[in-house]
């Protein structure tokens, strides 16, 4: 299966100055703040305050700075012709905010790092930096379920930013099901739910529910981001696991499972796909590392996914040996590039690489299969993680300037390994 772009990115961007600064102040962080109704945009489609608000009110001000920024990156991508086209993920403070704070049933409250699986590679950082706790997510009730679309009004705005005939070539994304399940030690209280089964399958549901309703209004490319995956692939975590009597093997079935389910049946002409990087908090710092080995048989062979946007961009990763598992109808974008420091890759290092794990790939598949086989049905490029997951700042380094000439490398290398792949996207 070709995938729809061969250069590609994972979706956040760097946010603008004014823009962290707004949202700090808001003390809104992490939660939810909606664009608001697109007639609110002036005749020069700048988002401008509401007359009730005077200018004065913190929220109102990020409202308007958050609507301006999407605004203005949607262009600049446009102009550059950089594709897919994401918002940056400026309307959310983290990548997978907004949609756990919409679903009913549901709370995310402040946790102690106590209640958290040990040594869950998230909080690592977190506890060296001397935080006692964040925030995590809880069932309230005997049924979870989605009753309005957390990203819905989001899209709306976008989509208004593009001419119809480009609403193809955007795209958003989307938590996954299990997100919040697996770093927990007890992730609901069992008077509500009586396993983890019942609790994934409304937590899929409500996924689900949510790619259709996007889908509905227009959307035709989703990513479901789950780093968490990668963790399966991390020794020191799993060692932790083990002593701690963890059933990894069951937990894996599990998520895969909520995966499945939460992509079931979906239209022919909505591409989906999964995110698995090992992390990305600011100035570079990453969560786990080992190589995608542990995982790529089942992540390969039995999700539904046709679309994986996987990290190969530093040893921590591993080489490109599990791609000897992709079936010959999915594809991988090799996420070759780093959003983690400032400096430039070379593109013919970068094409060699492309080419090596076509190589992989086709010697995987075997009957024959050759490495042009492999390029032209399974692979694409891309950075390895978006340039900003949360609100605040990004790789060692990343400037706004070195953020776009990443994505023109990626373009560039895209260019030269598959000539003329996008001449019918322009």
């Amino acid at each position: 299966m070709a995938p729809p772009f061969r250069a590609d990115q994972v979706g956040s961007l760097l946010r603008p100055k004014s823009l962290i600064e707004a949202r700090k102040n808001s003390n809104l962080q992490g939660a939810r703040l909606r664009n608001g109704p697109v007639a609110e945009q002036g005749d020069d489609g700048v988002v401008a305050a509401s007359p009730s608000s005077n200018g004065a009110d913190l929220m109102e001000v990020l409202r308007i700075e958050q609507a301006n920024a999407i605004k203005d990156v949607v262009a600049e991508q446009l102009t550059r012709h950089i594709l897919p086209i994401t918002t940056g993920e400026y309307e959310r403070g983290i990548f997978y905010g907004n949609f756990f704070e919409s679903l009913s049933g549901f709370t995310v409250r402040y946790t102690p790092m106590s209640d958290f699986k040990v040594d869950f590679p998230t909080n690592r950082p977190l506890i060296k930096w001397g935080l006692p706790g964040r925030d995590a997510g809880f069932p309230t009730a005997k049924k979870v379920t989605l009753e309005k679309s957390a990203y819905l009004d989001d899209w709306l705005y976008f989509r208004s930013l593009l001419p119809e005939e480009r609403w193809r070539d955007a795209k958003m994304t989307v938590p996954p099901p299990g997100w919040w399940h697996i770093q927990l030690k007890e992730p609901f209280d069992p008077d509500l739910f009586e396993n983890d089964e019942a609790l994934l399958q409304d937590l899929s549901a409500a996924v689900r529910k949510e790619i259709l309703t996007l889908y509905e209004h227009g959307l035709r490319m989703v990513q479901v981001d789950d780093p968490n995956l990668s963790f399966f692939c991390d020794e020191e975590w799993i060692q932790a696991c083990q002593k701690e009597g963890v059933d990894l093997e069951r937990l894996l079935e599990l998520y895969i499972k909520s995966h499945n389910d939460a992509i079931r049946d979906l239209p022919a002409d909505l591409h989906v796909g999964i995110h698995i990087c090992r992390g990305n908090f600011p100035n570079g710092v990453g969560l786990a590392s080992g190589s995608y080995e542990r995982i790529a048989r089942k992540l390969f062979n039995e999700t539904e996914y046709r679309l994986f946007y996987l990290e190969f961009d530093s040893p921590r990763a591993g080489d490109f040996t599990p791609l000897k598992y992709l079936p010959q109808d999915k594809a991988v974008v090799l996420g070759v590039v780093t959003t983690k420091s400032a400096e430039m890759e070379d593109l013919d290092e970068l094409k060699k690489r492309v080419y090596q794990a076509a190589d992989v790939v086709a010697e995987g598949q075997g009957n024959g299969r050759t490495r042009e086989d492999a390029l032209q049905d399974n692979l694409a490029v891309s950075p390895q993680c978006g340039f900003a997951s949360d609100h605040s700042e990004g790789g060692v380094g990343m400037t706004q300037e070195r953020m776009w000439e990443k994505l023109e490398l990626v373009k560039k290398l895209a260019g030269e390994i598959w000539p003329g792949w996008d001449k019918n996207r322009k």
